[in-house]
């Protein structure tokens, strides 16, 4: 299956050096990845043309949180994709429309 989100389209995002050796870049954006492929299974990732740009966009951006979230002196190691999400302050609710996940809801 092709990437149709890669390390490059996250450190563009980002304006930092694309390095195969960051692993925060490479493990950020493969966790988003396997996230939406995921939550959107509907969708066709076989093909990167036919991932539609708001989910691609709405993936490049939670990439690039999650990553500044590992990087932040007081982020966690562990941070998931999930949890990434959460702490994404004010784009969280652009991230989702974006990928076109409903708000969660609670009770």
């Amino acid at each position: 299956m092709p990437d149709w989100i890669t390390t490059a389209d996250v450190s563009t995002a980002l304006d930092v050096e694309d390095d195969p050796a960051d692993e925060r870049l490479t493990l950020s954006t493969a966790a988003v990845r396997a996230a939406v492929e995921e939550r959107r299974s509907e969708l066709d990732f076989t093909d990167d043309a036919s991932v539609p740009a708001n989910v691609r966009a709405g993936a490049i951006a939670w990439a690039a949180v999650m990553y500044q979230s590992r990087s932040a002196p007081s982020g966690f190691s562990g941070y998931d994709a999930e949890t990434a999400l959460a702490e994404a302050g004010s784009r969280r609710a652009e991230i989702f429309r974006l990928l076109g996940w409903r708000r969660p809801v609670v009770g």
